[in-house]
């Protein structure tokens, strides 16, 4: 007999993230559980499961949430009081990043469980070896490029004023990333972009990086976490959602202070081809300490069957 999982996204609003996490969880739950996708509750599912709960005025008894957004984001659609009182209402809340379990345990929201996002088994393959640096340093950008600055497009701008475009180069993907790519080039930097890659292509992109730079002032995820680590790419990342749990500071990465002069300094640092070839070594060693989709869906269905036993 199936177990009925109701993914409830409170409202018709599509969303590539949202298809693409619920495409996981019909792939790599247990066989005995179904999930079911709608915008609004149905009758008479084993739970239910939300992922928009401020949109809604009151959840299911037997509910569980994720947060999928950074706690800390100011952004007004996102203010914490919107979110509490469904928080409060839930049985399980599933949290990205341990971040968000810590500001949500000073809420008194103690009920948390760590989902965090996983890694694509079938595009991101085991890596044989340490990268190393074949002519300029490459360092991806892959994201979408936002006008309210929440991806650190100013900071962008500043640290292509502080880096030599003679040692380094851009990988950009993303919506509206052509417009990063021609700031770039007009700093001297060799840019490679693309606006639309089909998602089979990103272990070949993750390959040719020796970086990947996050900026964002504000993630939940982000997702390129998962996927940069499993593929052993060293990343540069401002202190947010998983970077604060994976990377560890001139060890498997750089933690962007904000200061962009020292940031640069850092950066240059650690593209020196020994400082490099040692932080890329750790990064290879740590690669595995991330979780497939098959492992993040497996400990989700053992929770959800958990949950059932106790309702």
């Amino acid at each position: 007999m199936s177990i009925i999982i109701n993914h409830v996204m409170s409202s018709d609003i599509a969303s590539g993230i949202f298809s693409d996490l619920l495409n996981y969880y019909k792939k790599y739950c247990h066989e005995d559980i179904k999930i079911i996708e709608t915008s609004q509750p149905i009758d008479n599912a084993d739970i239910y499961h939300y992922h928009r709960p401020h949109l809604e005025k009151k959840l299911k008894e037997n509910s569980v949430v994720t947060v999928h957004h950074d706690l800390n984001d100011v952004d007004k659609w996102l203010h914490y009081d919107k979110f509490h009182e469904r928080y409060v209402e839930s049985k399980t809340v599933f949290c990205l990043n341990t971040t968000q379990q810590r500001i949500l345990s000073d809420n008194g929201i103690k009920h948390t469980e760590l989902i965090p996002h996983g890694y694509n088994t079938e595009i991101f393959h085991d890596v044989a070896e340490p990268k190393i640096i074949s002519g300029k340093i490459n360092i991806g950008i892959l994201s979408k490029r936002y006008g309210r600055k929440v991806k650190g497009e100013a900071y962008l701008l500043e640290l292509f004023k502080r880096l030599d475009s003679d040692r380094y180069k851009f990988t950009v993907v993303g919506e509206d990333r052509s417009i990063t790519a021609y700031k770039a080039a007009e700093f001297g930097f060799e840019t490679l972009c693309f606006e639309r890659l089909p998602y089979f292509c990103y272990g070949d992109l993750y390959r040719q990086l020796n970086f990947l730079l996050v900026t964002s002032l504000y993630e939940g995820g982000p997702a390129n976490i998962p996927e940069a680590i499993s593929s052993a790419t060293p990343i540069i990342s401002n202190p947010i959602g998983m970077s604060n749990d994976y990377i560890k500071n001139g060890i498997n990465g750089i933690i962007l202070t904000g200061d962009v002069d020292s940031d640069a300094t850092a950066i240059d640092y650690f593209s020196t081809n020994e400082n490099y070839g040692i932080m890329s070594k750790n990064a290879w060693g740590t690669r595995r300490n991330i979780l497939s989709w098959q492992e993040v869906m497996n400990k989700t269905s053992y929770l959800y069957k958990n949950l059932i036993k106790e309702l």
